[in-house]
């Protein structure tokens, strides 16, 4: 059955806006997939003029931008203009049912978007979706298997979340705050210890002579896709585009100083790094790793996000960071340190591992129940 003969679609309506305020007045807002986090509607405004409206176990759903992200909505909102609701009409349709199954076809709603400065469907694109509704006994019990398959999966995340910041806290203990030193290690400034480059960028920027080449250069994306060791995948340019640029080899430590000041990661490959990164290169590996520094950068860039005190990743120069103090302790302590590390990262293996059968596995069952397989 097409979507829109079972169940309601209010598409949202964004309220003027002078209506909006911070105090918590009026209803929250979902404007777009941006208010979503991880899985929960979370508003960053308020309006005391409500337009379009969901009410609590509505099936909020992302439809610009970020299309297809879902929330359940769990008291009422205001609806922005970059999400819609999906509300069943009737008994026949179970809400973990229609969730699920809005999951297994995001790519097909994903394929509907239309717009030039961004990509967005509309009512119809989502109403024409088509829908089979077995009995409700049979859309519980697929519900029910999806649910379990999910909740593991979300298991696995979340162990993976957690061993994310075990590196930091581990760094923390056995060194101390990487910037006050309460340790009172000895420190050298980045200067001393290597060479520090600043990246570099063809110009003009897409011009076939320098871009798409077979060097990888490293984007901010890259890191955030893969964390503290990384491949770049995004951006690339040719030999003659490598000349304008900053090569630097694999296992170079880099820095991004600009968009995201102080995100750290080092290069599983060789590549090119642009204007807007810092490469720590001929390290003095009698003094420091560069897994170390590696870790340390990283612990202070934490440190000072979660604190938002100091000035040591805000507008910072080159001449900054060639200032830095970075702690030294003696390389037996480092190498415990990497090594402890180590064992960290081959357990994030085994769960990530896990959260890669579970995707494989959710999308099994979801072509069996909605597809022709069953199960």
């Amino acid at each position: 059955m097409r979507l829109d003969a079972v169940c309601d679609i209010i598409m949202g309506q964004a309220p003027a806006g002078d209506e909006y305020n911070d105090k918590g007045e009026g209803l929250p807002l979902l404007a777009g997939a941006g208010d979503f986090k991880s899985g929960r509607p979370v508003a960053k405004k308020f309006t005391r003029v409500v337009t379009k409206q969901c009410v609590e176990g509505d099936l909020v759903i992302g439809i610009r931008a970020s299309i297809g992200d879902m929330v359940v909505a769990d008291r009422p909102y205001c609806l922005g203009r970059g999400v819609a609701v999906i509300r069943p009409k009737a008994k026949e349709v179970v809400p973990r049912y229609l969730w699920h199954w809005m999951a297994s076809v995001r790519p097909a709603l994903e394929q509907k978007a239309k717009g030039a400065t961004f990509k967005q469907v509309n009512r119809a694109d989502i109403g024409e979706l088509r829908l089979s509704v077995p009995t409700r006994q049979e859309q519980l019990r697929i519900a029910a298997i999806l649910d379990q398959a999910e909740e593991l999966r979300a298991k696995r995340r979340a162990a993976i979340a957690l061993l994310d910041k075990l590196p930091q806290a581990l760094f923390l203990k056995m060194f101390g705050d990487p910037v006050s030193n309460p340790m009172c290690w000895n420190t050298k400034t980045v200067d001393s210890l290597c060479k520090l480059v600043r990246g570099s960028s063809p110009r003009p920027q897409g011009d076939s002579r320098y871009f798409g080449g077979p060097v990888p250069r490293l984007m901010i994306a890259d890191i955030t896709r893969d964390g503290l060791n990384v491949t770049p995948r995004i951006d690339s340019l040719t030999l003659e585009g490598a000349k304008k640029s900053r090569p630097v080899p694999a296992g170079t430590v880099a820095m991004a100083v600009s968009g995201n000041i102080g995100l750290v990661s080092k290069l599983t490959v060789d590549a090119c790094i642009h204007d807007g990164f810092v490469a720590f290169t001929e390290l003095d590996d009698g003094s420091v790793s560069a897994d170390f520094l590696l870790h340390y950068l990283n612990s202070a860039k934490a440190l000072h996000d979660r604190n938002m005190a100091g000035a040591i990743f805000i507008n910072i120069k080159t001449d900054d960071i060639k200032a830095l103090q970075i702690l030294v302790p003696h390389l037996s302590l480092q190498n415990e340190f990497l090594k402890r590390v180590s064992a960290l990262a081959s357990v994030r293996t085994t769960h990530q591992m896990a959260v890669d059968e579970a995707d494989a596995l959710i999308a099994s069952l979801q072509d069996g129940a909605f597809g022709n397989g069953g199960i």
